[in-house]
C-alpha cells in the first residue's frame, strides 16, 4: 500500500513537471512568434534596395519646392568627350557623362546621331539665364527657364540632347517627334537617364513638356521609373514615403 501511495505521487509531481514544461514551451511559442513578427514589419519590399535610395546621390531632386544651395557644385564634374554642338566644353558628373558616352555610341549603331547641347549650370548662370528670361516675357515666369537653384542642370546630372537639324534652332516640343527623338525616348532608360519633364507630367514638374532634357539617376531608378510612368517627384514621395515606413517599424 505504501508503495502504492509513493508511486501515485511520483506520478502526479512527474505529471505537474510535464504540465509545467508544455506550458513553458507554449510561452517560449508566443514569444518566437511576436519576434517573427516584429522581423516580418521591418522587411523592405519596395522594389529597389534601400541602401541604394538612402545613399545615392544621383536621384537628388531639384525644383521649385527644393531648391539647391546657391554654393552646390559637384565635386566629380568632367568635360563630355561624346559629340557635341560645339567645340566648346560641356560638363556632367563622371558617371553621367560615361553613361552618356555609351548611350551615343549605341544610338550610332542604329544610324541615330545625338548631340549633346547643355550640361552642368552653376546657380550664377542659372539666375541670369532666368532673369533675362523674366525681362523677354514682360516679367512672367513661363516654365521655360527653371528658377535658380530648381534647375537640373545644376546637379551636374541633366543633359540636353538634341539632333543635328536642331543645332542653333529653338528648342521645341517637335524634338518628341523626330527620329532622335523617338530613339531617346524608348532607350534612355536603358543607360540611366530618364526624360526628365515629360508631357503628362506638367502640373508635377512645373516644367513644359522637354523631350529633349535627360536626367542621368542610374539605370534600376531609371528602369523602374520608366515601368511606372513616374515622374521624379512622384518617384521621390514614393521611395521616401516607404523610407519612412521601414524606419518607423525598427
Amino acid at each position: 500500500m505504501k508503495y502504492k501511495i509513493l508511486l501515485c505521487l511520483l506520478t502526479m509531481i512527474l505529471s505537474v513537471q510535464a504540465a509545467s514544461a508544455e506550458m513553458l514551451d507554449l510561452s517560449d511559442l508566443e514569444n518566437i512568434e511576436d519576434v517573427q513578427t516584429i522581423e516580418a514589419e521591418k522587411v523592405w519590399t519596395y522594389p529597389i534596395p534601400y541602401e541604394l535610395l538612402t545613399t545615392s546621390d544621383y536621384i537628388v531632386l531639384a525644383n521649385k519646392d527644393i531648391l539647391l544651395d546657391e554654393d552646390y557644385v559637384p565635386d566629380d564634374l568632367v568635360k563630355l568627350t561624346c559629340r557635341k554642338i560645339s567645340s566648346d566644353p560641356i560638363r556632367m558628373r563622371e558617371v553621367a557623362a560615361q553613361a552618356l558616352s555609351n548611350m551615343f555610341d549605341a544610338a550610332k549603331e542604329e544610324d541615330v546621331y545625338l548631340y549633346a547641347h547643355s550640361g552642368y549650370r552653376s546657380y550664377q548662370t542659372q539666375n541670369t539665364m532666368y532673369y533675362n528670361r523674366l525681362k523677354r516675357n514682360s516679367g512672367k515666369d513661363d516654365g521655360v527657364v527653371a528658377y535658380p537653384g530648381s534647375s537640373d542642370h545644376q546637379t551636374g546630372l541633366g543633359i540636353d540632347v538634341i539632333n543635328k537639324a536642331g543645332i542653333g534652332k529653338k528648342f521645341t516640343s517637335a524634338f518628341g517627334k523626330t527620329k532622335e527623338g523617338q530613339w531617346l525616348a524608348e532607350n534612355c532608360w536603358d543607360y540611366g537617364f530618364i526624360i526628365r519633364y515629360q508631357k503628362e507630367k506638367e502640373d508635377i514638374t512645373k516644367i513644359t513638356y522637354e523631350p529633349w532634357h535627360l536626367r542621368y539617376v542610374g539605370v534600376q531608378v531609371a528602369q523602374y521609373m520608366h515601368e511606372n510612368n513616374l515622374c521624379l517627384e512622384e518617384f521621390t514621395s514614393e521611395w521616401k514615403e516607404a523610407a519612412a515606413e521601414y524606419e518607423a517599424a525598427e
